[in-house]
């Protein structure tokens, strides 16, 4: 363009668009540079940005993943070590039997002998209840979870009022997965009337099927405390407060309106909804009453979880064959925690002149539950033991192979079937499971079989107070230590396992985070020339623009 003016100077602002891309480049350039990334913002390369983005969350994940094998690895080293001890134990037991058993020990001796392996048999159930990893217990039969969550209406139902085994005639059948119940008639608080409440949805009704999943875990048990504040005072419709209710540490809260005869409080998606007698907000003492009123109200309902309990096992046991019904297993429970652990059946004796009847007991996380009115022979029969507070357990006997005939007056059946049952439950858990890839389902299970005395005699009770009962435990012992030979194979099985997918994750991520540096990484050799390039660029513009901005003064040659 000819230079004809000397308001317009094309040369100058060419110079100077060329100035700003330099200048942008090495903007860039720098940025790239000193962050080490290639890309520093969207428009650079969506595509690279987004193949990237999700490379670095695998990476993140497979790094996280490889951190539990590596936890794993060191929950299944600790069970070892303990396994290792029982083991020892054991064979120590073994030489006390066979010393016993010898016809040149006396009485005595053999007394002393069997103090040494009752205490001996009290260490393994020490050590088996208190090896653990970060408070999870691993070798008591109890690893991880006892009990899934029943989370169908049709499936919970099937946890009825006793039967033909037990005459608790004042349990209440549970039919939902979480319910509260008057903890001292066993009465069901589900419902809108005063004194009640029950979980509901977003639409204020009644939770069904699987909806009962999203209940918060931790409600379970008592009413700790009722809380109204922020009050509004007003004649009856008129007042208004916040009312903070809390269950199992939970805090349910929502503002009501006075005069309400039902409310819902909520935590997050857990919705209640309690049944009172007219709220009532005129005037700081009515406030006072009305939470006194509630606190009152509630103070005989606990909230319960109905469970089935996982991995109950009868093999090998004078009740192997019972499975149970489909669905609900052997044993359900319904408990103010959502977690148990169940140790410890004994046989109480027989009702007082009441024939075809006796008494058991069970422990429930340190709670006494009691089975009465069970019946002498056991075929398919269901046991329901109860608590002082309305909880429960129900145990199915259906399929059982060989039927007792009257643990009432047998006195070899009723120990057999007491230690079947000891037996059955000291088996009880669903496992750990450790995540080892990018999803849920690249998992590796850790379960390990109980290694309780209970469990490795297989429920009896071992002495070695005369030769006949030690020879009896001599053979017991090499069971019992063949039993945990077998759980260190598995342990050491699960260890393999877990090292193999190890180095599979760090060579996952060493491939998979090349990939992503090629994507996202700056090259730096490739980028340092770039910016040295835009420097030049920059430079020359500059010089340029100089050179630019003094062509319009050859104009004033004309008019001079």
């Amino acid at each position: 363009m000819a230079l004809n003016s000397i308001n317009t100077n094309i040369a100058a602002y060419s110079a100077q668009g060329n100035i700003g891309k330099a200048s942008n480049s090495a903007a860039a350039s720098i940025a790239r540079l000193s962050s080490g990334n290639r890309i520093t913002k969207a428009s650079d390369d969506v595509a690279a940005l987004s193949i990237g983005t999700s490379l670095r969350t695998g990476v993140t994940t497979l790094k996280t993943a490889l951190l539990n094998a590596s936890q794993g690895s060191s929950l299944l080293q600790v069970a070892d070590g303990a396994l290792s001890q029982l083991s020892e134990i054991l064979q120590r037991q073994k030489a006390i039997a066979t010393q016993a058993s010898s016809g040149s020990v006396g009485d005595a001796e053999r007394g002393f002998l069997n103090q040494e392996f009752q205490a001996l048999t009290n260490e393994i159930n020490r050590i088996a209840g208190s090896t653990n990893f970060n408070g999870v217990k691993l070798i008591n039969g109890g690893l991880g979870t006892t009990q899934n969550l029943v989370t169908l209406n049709a499936t919970a139902a099937a946890f009825t009022n006793a039967a033909a085994g037990s005459a608790a005639g004042t349990f209440a059948a549970s039919t939902n997965a979480v319910q509260a119940f008057n903890y001292l008639t066993g009465a069901s608080a589900q419902g809108t009337a005063a004194g009640q409440f029950q979980f509901v949805d977003s639409a204020n009704a009644l939770l069904t099927n699987g909806a009962y999943s999203g209940v918060n875990t931790a409600i379970s048990g008592a009413i700790q405390s009722v809380q109204v504040s922020n009050v509004t005072y007003g004649a009856t419709t008129a007042g208004s407060a916040d009312i903070t209710i809390t269950i199992g540490g939970v805090e349910l809260s929502g503002r009501v309106q006075g005069g309400a005869t039902n409310f819902v409080l909520t935590n997050g998606n857990t919705r209640v909804q309690f049944g009172t007698a007219a709220l009532a907000f005129t005037d700081a003492a009515a406030s006072e009453f009305t939470q006194q009123t509630l606190a009152d109200s509630f103070r005989q309902v606990n909230v319960y979880r109905t469970s089935v309990v996982s991995g109950v096992d009868f093999e090998g046991t004078r009740l192997e064959g019972a499975n149970g019904i489909v669905g609900t297993g052997i044993a359900m429970t319904r408990l103010t925690s959502s977690n148990a652990v169940i140790s410890n059946f004994n046989y109480e004796g027989n009702l007082p002149n009441t024939a075809n009847s006796s008494r058991l007991s069970v422990q429930i996380n340190g709670t006494t539950f009691t089975a009465t009115g069970v019946t002498d022979a056991q075929a398919g029969n269901k046991l329901v033991f109860q608590s002082d507070d309305s909880q429960a357990i129900t145990i199915d006997l259906s399929g059982l192979d060989v039927a007792f005939t009257n643990i009432r007056q047998n006195v070899q059946e009723r120990q057999q079937f007491v230690d079947a049952l000891n037996a059955g439950f000291s088996r009880a858990g669903s496992g750990l499971d450790f995540q080892v890839g990018s999803t849920a389902a690249d998992s590796l299970k850790v379960s390990i079989s109980s290694a309780n005395a209970s469990s490795l005699f297989n429920g009896a009770s071992l002495e070695v107070s005369s030769a006949a009962s030690a020879g009896i435990a001599g053979a017991a012992l090499d069971i019992a230590i063949g039993k945990v030979t077998s759980l260190r194979a598995d342990v050491g099985a699960l260890q393999s396992r877990f090292n193999f997918a190890s180095a599979n994750l760090e060579s996952s991520i060493q491939n998979q985070d090349a990939a992503r540096g090629t994507l996202l990484d700056t090259d730096v050799s490739a980028e340092s020339t770039a910016y040295a390039t835009a420097q030049v660029q920059l430079q020359a513009g500059i010089a340029v623009l100089a050179q630019a901005n003094q062509l319009p003064q050859n104009l004033l040659k004309l008019i001079s």
